[in-house]
C-alpha cells in the first residue's frame, strides 16, 4: 500500500503540535493577566494624578496632548519590561534546552532567539502598552473637570465608571489565572502519574548497548547467534554483572516489527484485514534480566532452538484480545516468517503460545495499547541487537569493563547508544516534562499576578475610603464590620472570576486531553484544589489592606 503524509506533519507530530498550541495559549493568557494588571495600575495612577490633569487642562492642554503623555509613559514602561523579558526569556530558553532529551526534535527544527523573535517581542511590548493604556488614558483625561474636582473632594474611589472597569479587570485576571492553574495542575498530576507508572520491568541497575551487525559479516543466522552467545558469555564474566539479555529494541523505545497476526483456531482472514501487534525478538534470558513477570505458562528457553517447534510468549493484552475466555497456552498464532537480512516476508508460520507475560511498556511510560508477541532470536534471528546488562553496582561504573569484554570477542564490533535503563525512562518522559514545567511556571506567575492585582485594587480602594472608614470608626463601628466591609468586595470579585474561569478551563482542558495520562481532562479534584488555592491567595491579598483599614486612626483620617 501507499501512505501519503504532509512533510511538516512528519517533523511536528500531533503530540508536539498539541503541546505547542497549549503552551502558546498559556503564554497568551499570562500576557493578558499582565496587561490587566498594567491597566489596573494605570487606572489607579490616573486617579492619583487627577488634580495634575485638571490643572494641565485648565492651562490649555488639549485632551489628545494629555492622552499622548499617558500613552508615552505606558509604552516606555512596556519597552523596559520587554527588554527585561527578552533577557529572562533567553536564559529560560537555554535552561529548557538542557531539559530536552537528545533527538527529541527533528533535525529541521531549530529553536533559537533570532531577529524575528526579538522584533515580535518588542512589537508585543509596544502594542500592549498602547492597547491596555488607552482606556486608563481616556479615563484619566475625561473632559468633565467639575465632576473630577467634586469626586476628588469627596474622596471617592475615582468614579463609578473607573471602579467598574477595575473590578472587571480583576475578574478577568482571576478567571485567566484559574484556567492556567487548572491546566498546569492537570499536567503536573499527569507527569507524576507517569513517574510512578508500572512499566512492566525493573529498570534498576541495567545498562543497554546496541551492537550493530551486518549480513556481510554473519550471513549465516547460526553463526550470528553463536557470536551473540559468545558476547553474552564474555560480558557475564565481568565482575559486578549479574545477568544479560538481548532484544531487537531497548525497553520503552518501540519494537522491531509490527506484524499482522491470525489465531490458527479462528476463521481465516486475509493479510490486509488481519489485526496486528508488535513482534519483538529477544533472547530467552531477556525476561529474567529485566524482571518481567510470567503470568501463565513458561518463558522462552534455550531449548527453543532453530530446529525446535516455533514458540512464542505473548503479553496479557494480546492474550485478552485473541483468547479472552480460553486458555492461550498451546494455541497457535499464524505470523509471516521474517527472513534474516531481507526486507520481504515469507509465508505464514504457526507459532505455539508457551507463555503469557505482564504488559511491558513498549512505546513509552504512557503506552497502554501495545499488544504483541516475543520470540527467541534463536528461532527468528535479526541483526543489530541491543544488549541489556543487569549489574549489582552502578551500571555506568562498568561501562568500560563491559565494552572491553565485547572487544575481546571482536575488536571491530561497533558499540552505540550506551545508556542506563533509568536514563531511557527519564528521556522518554522529556516530551511531557517540558510542558509540565512551563505550565507550572505560567501558573505560578498567573497566581502571583492575580494576587498582586487583587491586593492593588483593594489596597487602593481602602486608601480612597480612608475618610469614610475614619467616620465609621469614630461612630463606633466594630473591627469585624470594617473587616467585612473590605473583604466582601475581594471575595465577590474572586467568586465571579472563578465561575467564569471554570467555563474557560473546560475549553483549554479539551485541547490538552491528548497530553494527559491517568487524569481526566475535567478532573474535579484538580479544579477544586485550584479554586481553593486561588481563593486563599485572593483572601490573603484582600486581608492585608483590610487589616490596615481596621487600624485607621479616626483623628488622622478626619
Amino acid at each position: 500500500g501507499v501512505i501519503v503524509e504532509n512533510y511538516a506533519s512528519t517533523i511536528v507530530g500531533n503530540d508536539m503540535r498539541t503541546a505547542l498550541l497549549v503552551l502558546m495559549s498559556s503564554t497568551g493568557l499570562v500576557l493578558l493577566i499582565g496587561c490587566a494588571n498594567l491597566a489596573n495600575l494605570a487606572l489607579a495612577r490616573g486617579v492619583s494624578r487627577e488634580r495634575e490633569v485638571v490643572v494641565r487642562a485648565s492651562l490649555g492642554a488639549g485632551r489628545w496632548r494629555l492622552v499622548r503623555q499617558f500613552l508615552t509613559e505606558n509604552v516606555v514602561l512596556s519597552l523596559c519590561g520587554g527588554v527585561l523579558g527578552i533577557a529572562v526569556g533567553y536564559a529560560t530558553m537555554k535552561g529548557i534546552e538542557m531539559m530536552i532529551p537528545e533527538f527529541s526534535f527533528a533535525r529541521e527544527i531549530n529553536v533559537e532567539m533570532d531577529m524575528r523573535v526579538l522584533v515580535f517581542a518588542i512589537a508585543v511590548s509596544v502594542l500592549t502598552g498602547l492597547l491596555f493604556g488607552m482606556a486608563p488614558a481616556f479615563q484619566a483625561t475625561r473632559p468633565d473637570l467639575a465632576s473630577s474636582m467634586k469626586e476628588e473632594g469627596r474622596g471617592s474611589s475615582g468614579g463609578a465608571g473607573r471602579k467598574r472597569l477595575r473590578d472587571t479587570l480583576i475578574v478577568v485576571e482571576v478567571a485567566l489565572a484559574f484556567v492556567l492553574l487548572v491546566g498546569s495542575g492537570l499536567m503536573m498530576r499527569s507527569f507524576f502519574r507517569l513517574m510512578t507508572v508500572d512499566t512492566g520491568f525493573d529498570a534498576t541497575n541495567i545498562l543497554t548497548l546496541r551492537l550493530p551487525t551486518t549480513t556481510e559479516l554473519y550471513p549465516d543466522p547460526t553463526r550470528l547467534n553463536q557470536y551473540l552467545r559468545d558476547i553474552r558469555t564474555a560480558v557475564e564474566a565481568v565482575p559486578g554483572v549479574s545477568e544479560t539479555g538481548y532484544s531487537c529494541a531497548p525497553p520503552l523505545q518501540g519494537t522491531c516489527y509490527g506484524m499482522p497476526m491470525q489465531p490458527a483456531n479462528k476463521p481465516m482472514v486475509d493479510l490486509a484485514n488481519r489485526s496486528g501487534g508488535f513482534f519483538k525478538v529477544v533472547s530467552p534470558s531477556y525476561f529474567s534480566t529485566l524482571g518481567i513477570k510470567m503470568q501463565k505458562g513458561r518463558a522462552l528457553s534455550d531449548r527453543d532452538t532453530w530446529n525446535a517447534p516455533r514458540a512464542l510468549v505473548m503479553n496479557e493484552r494480546l492474550a485478552k484480545r485473541y483468547f479472552d475466555k480460553e486458555n492461550p497456552i498451546g494455541q497457535r498464532i499464524l505470523i509471516q516468517e521474517i527472513i534474516p537480512g531481507k526486507t520481504e516476508l515469507g509465508p505464514d508460520v504457526a507459532w505455539e503460545v508457551v507463555g503469557v507475560i505482564g504488559d511491558e511498556k513498549i512505546g513509552g511510560p504512557a503506552d497502554d495499547r501495545s499488544a504483541g508477541v516475543y520470540v527467541s532470536n534463536e528461532q527468528s534471528p535479526v541483526y543489530g541487537m541491543v544488549l541489556s546488562v543487569r549489574t549489582s553496582v552502578d551500571p555506568l561504573t562498568l561501562q568500560i569493563p563491559i565494552t572491553s569484554a565485547i572487544r575481546k570477542v571482536n575488536k571491530d564490533q561497533a558499540i552505540t547508544d550506551i545508556r542506563t535503563l533509568e536514563q531511557i525512562k527519564s528521556n522518554s518522559m522529556g516530551g511531557r516534562r517540558v510542558p509540565s514545567v512551563l505550565l507550572g511556571v505560567f501558573g505560578a506567575v498567573a497566581l502571583t499576578l492575580a494576587g498582586i492585582g487583587i491586593y492593588g485594587v483593594i489596597s487602593y480602594s481602602v486608601a480612597q475610603r480612608t475618610r469614610e472608614i475614619g467616620i465609621r470608626v469614630a461612630l463606633g463601628a466594630p473591627e469585624r464590620s470594617l473587616l467585612r466591609l473590605v473583604l466582601d468586595r475581594g471575595v465577590m470579585l474572586t467568586v465571579i472570576g472563578l465561575v467564569i474561569g471554570t467555563a474557560g478551563a473546560f475549553g483549554l482542558t479539551r485541547l490538552m486531553a491528548g497530553m494527559l495520562f491517568g487524569v481526566g481532562a475535567r478532573d474535579p479534584m484538580t479544579m477544586v484544589s485550584v479554586g481553593v488555592v486561588l481563593a486563599s491567595v485572593a483572601m490573603l491579598a484582600s486581608y492585608v489592606p483590610a487589616r490596615r483599614a481596621m487600624k485607621v486612626d479616626p483623628i488622622v483620617a478626619l
